[in-house]
């Protein structure tokens, strides 16, 4: 290849990049779709590499990392990603979640016990930091005391690249079904009174894996710092506060 054609293909290949970087695609693949939830405690983001991941745990004291796609140990991306968190010192806590299903009730109260329990401060996290994320993040919100359902509802929004369509309207539905559980029971939210619901009063409005003849997936599976896995409940030791 002639030199001044070289120069050419690196100027253009500079400047595509240049132009990426100020879309909104190139700010979302530069930041990790990285977002505050609940300052000092809750952290929201999309899969990040081994280096950006070490680094958010660092700057921002991570105790445990919440990944909503699953234990995947054949997958390099899981790999590195648990290499890094325990090499960091902090916890790995894998939660299956599906994007076309809504949660059963197994998963939605497991759910709210490992938000409670989880060392803070807990970075979560999916593929994209959208859909999965969003849900988790909104019932974070909920948990919260003085919360607002609207607080639930920032956590879908297109600052995280969250579209209402598809899989997005299934996830926004676990919210959208509350909200019609409060004005049926004439109650007003409060963090008590979302507990309630999730215990006792919660039905998957759609597809879940109670629909499933077989479960394969157990509920959560944590991985300490000093080698000890724990698989299909909590282990009280590394996530309890």
């Amino acid at each position: 290849m002639r030199p001044v054609r070289r120069r050419k293909i690196v100027l253009w290949a500079g400047l595509a990049i240049a132009l990426m970087v100020g879309t909104p695609l190139g700010l979302f693949i530069a930041s990790d779709n990285f977002g505050i939830v609940q300052p000092g405690s809750i952290y929201r983001s999309a899969q990040m590499s081994d280096r950006s991941l070490s680094q958010t745990i660092q700057n921002q004291a991570i105790k445990s990392v919440l990944n909503l796609r699953g234990p995947n140990p054949k997958q390099g991306w899981y790999r590195a990603e648990q290499a890094a968190t325990l090499l960091a010192g902090a916890t790995q806590i894998d939660f299956s979640l599906a994007t076309d299903q809504y949660l059963s009730r197994p998963q939605a109260r497991m759910l709210v016990e490992v938000l409670d329990r989880c060392q803070k401060p807990v970075l979560i996290h999916c593929q994209f930091g959208s859909e999965r994320t969003g849900l988790v993040a909104a019932i974070a919100e909920l948990l919260r005391e003085g919360s607002t359902l609207e607080d639930a509802r920032n956590q879908f929004s297109i600052r995280y690249k969250f579209l209402p369509i598809k899989d997005g309207l299934v996830v926004r539905g676990h919210l959208d079904q509350y909200e019609e559980y409060l004005k049926s029971k004439g109650l007003t939210h409060s963090s008590q009174t979302f507990r309630n619901y999730i215990a006792r009063d919660y039905r998957p409005a759609g597809p879940s894996r109670e629909d499933w003849a077989f479960n394969p997936y157990p509920l959560v599976v944590t991985h300490r710092p000093d080698g000890i896995t724990t698989v299909g409940q909590l282990d009280s030791d590394p996530i309890k506060k």
